[in-house]
């Protein structure tokens, strides 16, 4: 039986904390074996195993956290607007925004692809527009599809455009 993400998460984040004395979780997410990299958890997912491995974030400075275990002595300092709050929701907020602006790199790219993949069908002679719109009714129901299309054929007959 497949374990869940989340405990196959935790395990992992386990694995990599030990013998260490302080993290980021840039470095947790990095050090992630491939598989679950690609199944992509989420980082509250990671901080949570983190915190229940009995690690603690701790202001480092600049917005970054290190988590460290519970008993571990304080870092220096943390220099960012003069408060030690919200500086784990900075280092979040940080990977969240870099997490989001991969993705549209990466919706660019497949936005790309599909362009690429409109001209290729222009380039063998099929009309991109018509299948664009297959594509549309494709996802759709069959009963909707037939009755969508019953209606544009009555406006189409009425307008006298359809024989």
């Amino acid at each position: 039986m497949k374990q869940k993400l989340e405990h196959q998460v935790a395990a992992a984040v386990g694995a990599i904390l030990v013998g260490l004395e302080m993290i980021s979780l840039d470095e947790v997410q990095q050090r992630l074996p491939t598989h679950l990299k690609a199944a992509n958890p989420t980082l509250k997912s990671i901080t949570k195993a983190i915190v229940s491995a009995g690690w603690v974030g701790r202001p480092a400075g600049g917005g970054t956290v290190l988590y460290v275990p519970e008993d571990a002595e304080p870092i220096a300092p943390a220099d960012h607007n003069g408060s030690d709050e919200g500086s784990v929701a900075a280092d979040e907020i940080r990977l969240l925004l870099e997490r989001a602006e991969r993705m549209e790199e990466e919706k660019k790219g497949i936005a790309d692809d599909i362009k690429d993949t409109w001209s290729e069908a222009k380039s063998r002679g099929y009309d991109a527009a018509a299948l664009k719109s297959i594509m549309k009714l494709r996802g759709q129901k069959k009963d909707d599809v037939v009755a969508k299309q019953a209606i544009m054929d009555t406006y189409l007959r009425a307008l006298g455009m359809m024989a």
